[in-house]
């Protein structure tokens, strides 16, 4: 650092870095998007929304999207860098906890849990970065937003307040897990402050939490000192100047500064820090210090892209737009949006319709005509965007309604052989935008009356005896208690926010082409929820003080209106479980200092897996373990250990083997949040609903 001046020092702190001329140094933008493809920036293959990616429990094909993602980022901008998205440093995976089901981000992430969303952010970090033995990466991915970010009412100002035992196995292992083995080079601190970890400033003014770009104690301390992080931290945009102005952390620009630089960051998404600020501050040679850490790290990565080197060294320097939108990643995204989708219902084999020659369908909702609502937040430009309606419309004659007239879609229903709705939410590209960046919802029911329709159109087709099923679009769990209940509703899909390919993907699903059912990541929560707890609580576990029932299917004590891992398929299999059947205690309590990627392998779980039914399918085997003190004293009720997708034949059968890491025999402990290992005989079994099958495992 000792080359570059002061004034050129100043202007490389904030997102739109300026060039230095001097050294041929070339202007560079470290914010681009990539959730579910490249975003905000042409066109680019547009994958499902991730928590339909993440539904698929399908690590080769998280790996494959971050790959593509990848690749497609850089024949889009290897040549075009220094505007806004033009950059190679991605703001990708969200790794965040789907906390509260009114989230309006929840979408975004992979779920609630966190083996489940580690394991994304390894493979989808993985895939995009593509690491090299010649130490090159092929673009940057940023795990975000760190660490404890869930909520969007106030969120430049929210403080967090979490526990140990929460942050501990809840918030942080995810991103635990995209840094100790997936080698992320990026992380975004959030918005929001936490009431873990510490600041240079001590305690903060809310409660004692501490803004997160401000908090060494998960920056420094914990993410590069005990993970091992190897990269470069940005804030949120504009998150840098809440620490001062939202959440009363710091009270000078100064001190500002030194906080956030002294706990880790290394770059303004904002103008906080930009040249003006920056060039009266560098005076300071404590600032200066600090300075030239941050753009150490920020210069590490861009010369790990390979901006330092001649282009015939980077491995992938020549890609241009001919590696967009190929035919292989337009395949990707219908098999993604194939793995997606989730059969909840499926009544008397209601599924799959077998077409006819002559059949009618009527296709009725909010959503059946969506195309841009297919892809949820932070999308891109699509190449193309094929509807539920246009999807179905290629194995029978379709008729459309969008539902606002009850009457007129009831009307179409005499004429139709059959009956889809297509209903759910819509998100930040469609209005009203039920669920959205800076809008969470309050209530669970379906909006604008879809209840009523559903009933209306139902009750109808029930007079003519025309079958109906429901899909439902949207990425954050709905009430359709009512819907699940009607027995003349034969069948239920959930379909996320599928993609370019989603209404070819429903299509091939509900006409049997396909039967690649995945399961949720999540638990859809009945409307009652929302009236017991708070969006702004915080607390995963049960607390009877505040009325919260626990969160997630590890903690929460109500009755869903389906459980997290539900998911049907159009054949049957069976599945047993063998296991290690005692593990020395030891072996598990001598890891609890390590990170998570270090932890040994303390036990095996064994799965043989047959396709019992008369057609090829896809199966999620689904390992959870239940401690000896399942759901008190803070222990959790269950806790997926493991997963594996595979694809049998009919009365094809397999083997599977899991190999268990010692943390997974933890949880947060109540009183400092150090996992704890419960001695005593635990339960391992597959599957969500086959705890009585379980086979047990001693530790002792």
């Amino acid at each position: 650092m000792a080359n570059l001046k002061t004034a050129e020092k100043a202007s490389l702190l904030t997102n739109g870095a300026s060039g230095v001329p001097r050294i041929n140094w070339p202007a560079y933008n470290w914010w681009s998007e990539s959730l579910h493809g490249v975003a905000r920036n042409g066109v680019a293959t547009s994958f499902p929304q991730i928590c339909g990616v993440a539904s698929s429990y399908n690590k080769t094909l998280f790996h494959a999207i971050g790959d593509v993602t990848g690749t497609e980022g850089r024949g889009i901008n290897n040549n075009v860098q220094g505007g806004m998205y033009h950059g190679l440093t991605f703001w990708a995976p969200n790794v965040n906890i789907f906390r509260d089901p009114r989230w309006g981000r929840g979408e975004e992430t992979p779920g609630e849990d966190p083996t489940l969303n580690g394991e994304y952010a390894i493979n989808f970090v993985q895939g995009m970065q593509t690491d090299q033995s010649t130490g090159f990466i092929k673009a940057s991915a940023c795990l975000k937003h760190y660490a404890a970010y869930s909520e969007e009412s106030g969120r430049n100002g929210f403080a967090a307040m979490v526990t140990s035992q929460d942050m501990t196995d809840t918030y942080l292992p995810a991103f635990e897990a995209g840094v100790e083995t997936g080698k992320a080079s990026g992380i975004m601190c959030s918005y929001n402050a936490e009431s873990y970890g510490e600041g240079i400033y001590g305690s903060g003014t809310q409660g004692g939490a501490i803004p997160s770009c401000a908090n060494k104690g998960i920056l420094n301390d914990l993410a590069r000192d005990k993970w091992g992080f190897d990269g470069y931290i940005t804030s949120d945009c504009g998150a840098v100047g809440n620490v001062q102005n939202q959440h009363h952390y710091t009270k000078t620009p100064l001190e500002t500064v030194t906080a956030v630089l002294s706990a880790g960051m290394d770059t303004d998404c904002g103008g906080f820090m930009d040249t003006k600020q920056m060039s009266s501050l560098l005076g300071n040679s404590s600032v200066e210090a600090l300075v030239d850490t941050a753009l150490e790290n920020l210069f590490a990565v861009q010369f790990r892209l390979g901006f330092g080197d001649a282009d015939k060294t980077v491995p992938w320097a020549s890609y241009n737009r001919s590696v967009v939108n190929t035919p292989a990643h337009q395949a990707l995204a219908k098999e993604a949006a194939d793995q997606s989708l989730v059969l909840l219902k499926n009544d008397a084999k209601a599924l799959p319709w077998k077409a006819k020659p002559g059949m009618s369908v009527a296709v009725i909702g909010r959503n059946a005509n969506a195309t841009t609502n297919m892809q949820g937040n932070y999308f891109g430009q699509a190449p193309f965007l094929i509807s539920p309606a246009e999807g179905i419309s290629k194995y029978a004659s379709t008729t459309v309604s969008n539902g606002k007239d009850v009457l007129a879609a009831m009307a179409l229903v005499a004429k139709a052989d059959a009956v889809v709705l297509v209903v759910g939410l819509t998100s930040e590209g469609q209005e009203p935008a039920d669920e959205a960046e800076g809008h969470d919802r309050t209530s669970l029911l379906l909006p604008d009356n879809q209840d009523a329709l559903i009933a209306a159109v139902t009750a109808e087709a029930a007079k003519h005896n025309k079958p109906v099923i429901v899909v439902t679009m949207g990425g954050g769990p709905v009430d359709i208690s009512a819907v699940k209940a009607n027995a003349d509703i034969g069948a239920i899909i959930w379909c996320g926010y599928p993609g370019q390919s989603g209404g070819t993907a429903i299509a091939d699903a509900i006409f049997g082409t396909t039967n690649a059912f995945g399961k949720l990541s999540m638990t859809w929560y009945p409307e009652s929820f929302a009236k017991q707890v708070s969006i702004f609580d915080m607390g995963m576990r049960p607390n009877a003080t505040s009325g919260n029932p626990g969160r997630t299917y590890r903690f929460y004590t109500g009755t869903p209106v389906f459980k997290f891992g539900t998911g049907l398929s159009y054949t049957s299999f069976g599945t047993s479980v063998t296991a290690t059947p005692t593990i020395d205690v030891a072996a598990v309590e001598k890891e609890l200092d390590l990170t998570q990627g270090k932890t040994s392998v303390v036990a095996n779980v064994v799965a043989n897996v047959k396709n019992m039914g008369d057609r090829s399918g896809d199966e999620v085997v689904m390992i959870f373990a239940a401690p000896p003190n399942a759901g008190k004293d803070g222990a959790p009720l269950r806790a997926l250990v493991a997963f594996e997708r595979v694809t049998l034949a009919a009365g094809q059968a397999t083997t599977l083997s899991f190999a268990i890491k010692s943390h997974h025999f933890t949880y947060g402990a109540s009183k400092d949040g150090r996992r704890t290992v419960p001695a005593g005989t635990w339960k391992v079994w597959a599957g969500a609903d086959n705890e009585a099958e379980a086979v047990e495992v001693t530790i002792a």
